[in-house]
């Protein structure tokens, strides 16, 4: 057996201009306390975690316990019998899924030199989502996506703060402008229905007999608005673009308020196809003449989430809401213009989702070998100090040991990590720019950690992929 490595207290790159220096403080989580900390989320048994990691009760307990002293706070709440994860302990699993996946990819992009697609897909998804619907497609992902969907809901404007404060990796929103402006995060957007808005009235209004009614009509009238991701006022901004000044009685709350002074008549307001629409014999919905317009989408952090698996996920999406639209509001197909607007946006939607289209388990080829952080370490002082002599010192192992080490993570990747030559031995460059990077995501992670410690966030039973933190030795 490889006798355990003991890193350095540092693990500096060395000729890595404008980058971070690893910070000096270390920070152990491997890939198997990802895993243990995952199989608490999911299930909450300790009896069934020990049989996920093939633990006993007592190591278990004791994992959790050290897992907790090495990042210095209580990642887990314990009873005799089962276990969920603080605020802290949800954060450090979405940082840690995030930081790992990052590591796959720069090995694909950077060794194999493939391309810049996501690894793979996550087990879990966690979406936070504005739009109620996206419950109504959770079953229909599992069945057909082979994806699991961990549904939080918020409003728009929270909804980007998760996304942007690394709580999930995906959101279901709509936006009056660019998604992506709202959040400070590499996300890619992908498009899910061009959202045009109608009016709700109450079924007595005097202008519910119309077909189409103006904004410059409705002006005097008692409103009721949502508030979008950038807190902007949805009926403001609509008004705005038409023209015209702000409804004077605006009133501004949550969507599941709104929705009931809808109800009893106690205002009007705007509604789109993806919202759930109050369907009740008390209001009516009506064209507006101006069409005013928002977009919803689908905003994925593209190192966690597929592309494919993004793409087929915002399709099904928009085919969920145009066949409940067709199904609901039959009475809006009589206007000209929706119906042209449910064709169009019909034959935009790709084919529908079937079980034959779920996601190419080889988008990329992954290797059967993953990197650790002792791997990381390894390659790290190999840099650092120029030859695996000098690094086997650093690391307290024999020469010869290092070599096997090294020969056995080669083979298990199945790519080569070092040009061995008569002069000595060096990391290859495409090791070398996969360091390199390894630099920035070890930043990524200790932020990651460092807002554990001063920001209290909602506890996650179920999370998925993740953000920030520092890499560090595992406690072999």
């Amino acid at each position: 057996m490889t006798p355990a490595i003991k890193p350095a207290i540092t693990s500096a790159i060395t000729s890595v201009p404008d980058r971070p220096e690893p910070f000096p403080l270390p920070f152990p989580f491997t890939r198997p306390d990802l895993s243990l900390l995952d199989a608490v989320g999911q299930c909450g048994d300790l009896a069934e975690v020990a049989r996920r990691t093939g633990s006993r009760h007592g190591a278990l307990e004791r994992q959790l316990d050290r897992l907790d002293k090495t990042v210095g706070l209580p990642l887990t709440l314990r009873s005799r019998h089962t276990a969920r994860l603080t605020s802290a302990g949800s954060r450090l699993l979405v940082a840690g899924r995030r930081f790992f996946r990052q590591v796959d990819l720069a090995v694909q992009t950077n060794i194999f030199g493939r391309g810049s697609e996501a690894v793979d897909a996550p087990a879990v998804l966690a979406v936070a989502s504005a739009e109620p619907l996206l419950e109504d497609v959770v079953e229909d992902a599992a069945a057909t996506l082979d994806i699991l969907l961990s549904v939080h809901h918020d409003t728009p404007h929270q909804v980007m703060r998760r996304l942007a404060g690394y709580h999930v990796d995906a959101a279901h929103t709509w936006s009056l402008d660019a998604p992506r402006n709202s959040v400070e995060r590499a996300v890619r957007a992908y498009g899910v229905l061009d959202d045009p808005l109608w009016v709700t009235l109450p079924f007595d209004h005097p202008l519910a007999g119309r077909n189409a009614v103006s904004l410059a009509d409705l002006q005097g009238e008692n409103w009721v608005s949502e508030v979008g991701p950038d807190s902007e006022v949805l009926v403001a901004r609509v008004f705005q673009a038409a023209g015209l000044p702000a409804p004077a009685a605006l009133h501004i709350t949550g969507a599941s308020v709104a929705r009931g002074m809808l109800r009893r008549g106690d205002a009007i307001g705007l509604g789109s196809p993806t919202h759930p629409a109050v369907l009740a014999r008390s209001v009516v919905h009506r064209s507006v003449v101006e069409r005013p317009h928002r977009s919803t989408s689908l905003l994925v952090d593209p190192t966690v989430v597929p592309g494919a698996l993004a793409e087929q996920l915002a399709a099904l999406l928009a085919d969920r809401y145009l066949r409940r639209f067709a199904e609901q509001h039959r009475d809006l197909l009589g206007d000209p213009w929706w119906t042209r607007w449910h064709r169009e946006q019909t034959a935009r939607v790709t084919r529908p989702v079937r079980e034959s289209d779920a996601p190419e388990a080889s988008l990329v080829p992954t290797a059967t070998r993953k990197f650790d952080v002792d791997d990381l370490h390894v390659l790290r002082a190999v840099a650092k100090h120029g030859s695996i002599n000098r690094a086997a010192a650093v690391l307290s192992i024999s020469q010869s040991a290092l070599t096997r080490r090294i020969h056995r993570l080669e083979l298990g990747l199945g790519a080569c990590l070092l040009v061995r030559s008569a002069r000595g031995t060096d990391l290859t460059s495409p090791t070398r720019r996969f360091l390199h990077q390894l630099a920035r995501f070890e930043a990524e992670f200790h932020d990651a950690a460092a807002a554990c410690r001063s920001i209290g966030l909602p506890t996650t039973h179920r999370p998925a992929d993740a953000p920030r933190a520092q890499l560090a030795p595992s406690a072999t």
